[in-house]
């Protein structure tokens, strides 16, 4: 009644992927290298203390600069501090000098176009009206 089957039913596509992957498997054996060192340790693996590396060179530190060359570092600051100071004692008069005259300029251009537009307009208005005041043949 009861028949003995294997346990597991071989598909012709299984028997594919079977033929495919030995097939791959024999490819990265043949480039596998061979040797002591085609072993690769694993996370479970216990390392011993006498198997890890150790640093045994002294680090060397970097060298303190010389105090010559701190000396010329102050040096050479204390220069290009002075060397500022003396171009905008010489430049910056100038400079202003031609800034504010600019200003100056466009100041007096433009209260001279907002008078002609509308303090001449009023004076106008107010002459024609005292003249108009003092025609003798409007009277």
């Amino acid at each position: 009644m009861f028949e003995s089957r294997d346990p597991f039913i071989i598909l012709p596509e299984t028997e594919e992927a079977d033929r495919l992957l030995n097939k791959a498997d024999a490819l990265l054996q043949r480039h596998r290298a061979p040797g002591p060192d085609t072993d690769i340790p694993v996370l479970t693996e216990q390392v011993e203390d006498d198997d890890i590396p150790v640093l045994t060179g002294a680090v060397r530190e970097a060298p303190a600069p010389a105090a010559g060359f701190v000396e010329q570092l102050i040096d050479l600051d204390a220069t290009l501090n002075r060397r500022i100071d003396e171009w905008l004692s010489n430049e910056l008069p100038q400079v202003l000098a031609d800034e504010l005259e600019q200003a100056r300029t466009r100041i007096l251009n433009q209260i001279h176009a907002r008078a002609r537009a509308t303090l001449l307009a009023d004076i106008s208005q107010e002459i024609s009206e005292l003249l108009d005041a003092n025609d003798p043949r409007n009277r």
